[in-house]
């Protein structure tokens, strides 16, 4: 068990990593500006809080930095100095090279050092498949403890120095998210109706807006501290409006060779452009096919689960749009946005619904030839009726009033909102005789 201490442990952050930490068995201990809210969030998860940053940081065995990236260096000199000889000091913030020049600078010799940086939001459910990114800075022992804990999660390690990862975050952060705010503010500023224009969309300009509206959606305060933040910024920002002007002048100029020199050298540069338009294909098909499956469902029970906050709604389908779903369940509605939300299989369907109905249970006994494999057909009850979980056999009886090569064979049909008589027709449908 390790003693991890989460300045800054209160926010959403801080808390995914805690939270983490705590369901492992580590003890963790979280701080906050906010005293009601950091002791709801303790509670919430399990661990403890604490305002006092100096007293966490001299307590942890690992002591990790989750603040705003506004106030990251600042609290880095106000902790640096009191983490354990033979601790570990790391952050987890979008830019590298201050906070780890700052670690550096006012930590002990003694205490390891290791710059990080979660290439995703507080929203996911794992780590895996997540891209972690380490600018080690000192220190062996916990780094081997970091790479085993991110690689029992199995997350995507990138391993690199603070330059390096500042230079690359210019542009698929600073670049990225410059690009995509200017064309929301251009869509503003032409008064363009967002919603009418969809119905003009192609997939890809679908795609886009939906990529530019995550974008704006999140915390401004956040992403006006990685464009502020990073010190190559304002050299890619420089570049795209440089690149920007001068294909704007091409088109005035209807420069129709320059156009397409720029084009087909940009796409040159870009690499396999023919994986890329795989990769986009099925982003493009999985926008249409969550909207194909629902109205295939027009009418029937389904679970939908809410890929925020993990809420599951079961009902029939009564309407489907090509923004949102409407469920029926008893007298009650539901609207849900569709990009919000995903389908269930048949299988997470009953087992949603055996948390929240009674379960039912009825044994049928029936006379079968000797030659039947009732395991089989105990396989086929549990899948071809609607609301089966488990279908057992518990009993074969052969005996002096039973047929000669016949048998008597006693299944356990088992699950929630189950309708009998299916199972009653599907043993007679296949020879069975019911005793």
């Amino acid at each position: 068990m390790v003693k991890i201490a989460i300045i800054g442990g209160s926010g959403e952050f801080g808390r995914l990593f805690a939270r983490i930490f705590a369901e492992e068995g580590h003890e963790v201990l979280i701080t906050g500006r906010d005293s009601a809210k950091g002791k709801r969030v303790a509670e919430e998860i399990g661990v403890r809080f604490t305002r006092d940053n100096v007293a966490a940081a001299s307590w942890g065995d690992v002591v990790m930095v989750s603040v705003y990236i506004d106030n990251t260096v600042e609290v880095i000199r106000q902790v640096a100095p009191h983490v354990r000889e033979g601790s570990l000091l790391m952050d987890v913030t979008s830019v590298k090279v201050e906070p780890c020049r700052a670690m550096l600078e006012h930590a002990r010799r003694g205490v390891e050092l290791i710059g990080t940086h979660p290439m995703f939001g507080p929203r996911v459910k794992s780590l895996e498949g997540q891209v972690f990114v380490l600018t080690p800075l000192r220190g062996e022992r916990w780094k081997r403890w970091l790479l085993g804990w991110l690689e029992k999660h199995r997350a995507r390690v990138i391993e690199t120095t603070p330059e390096e990862h500042d230079r690359i975050m210019s542009v698929v952060q600073c670049l990225t998210h410059f690009t995509y705010i200017s064309v929301a503010s251009t869509l503003r500023e032409l008064g363009v109706d967002v919603k009418y224009s969809r119905r003009f969309a192609s997939p890809i300009y679908e795609l886009m807006l939906d990529l530019i509206a995550r974008i704006v959606g999140q915390n401004p305060h956040l992403y006006a501290s990685i464009q502020m933040h990073n010190p190559l910024a304002k050299r890619v920002h420089d570049a795209f409006i440089a690149q920007a002007k001068r294909l704007r002048d091409i088109v005035a100029s209807k420069d129709r060779s320059a156009f397409v020199d720029v084009m087909a050298k940009a796409a040159r540069h870009m690499g396999d452009v023919e994986a890329a338009m795989g990769r986009s294909d099925k982003a493009i098909h999985a926008l249409s096919q969550e909207l194909k499956r629902l109205k295939e469902n027009l009418g029937r029970e389904v679970a939908l689960r809410h890929i925020y906050s993990g809420a599951v709604h079961i009902g029939v389908v009564k309407q489907v749009t090509p923004e949102r779903v409407t469920l029926v369940s008893g007298k009650k509605e539901v609207s849900l946005k569709i990009a919000n939300i995903e389908l269930l299989s048949e299988e997470e369907l009953l087992r949603h619904k055996a948390e929240r109905l009674p379960k039912q249970r009825r044994d049928f006994s029936v006379v079968l030839p000797e030659s039947a494999d009732e395991r089989l057909i105990a396989g086929l009850l549990k899948r071809v009726v609607r609301g089966v979980l488990s279908c057992e056999v518990i009993d074969i009886y052969r005996g002096e009033q039973i047929p000669p090569r016949m048998k008597s064979v006693t299944f356990r049909v088992a699950g929630v909102d189950i309708d009998f008589t299916q199972v009653e027709h599907l043993l007679r449908g296949i020879g069975g005789t019911l005793r």
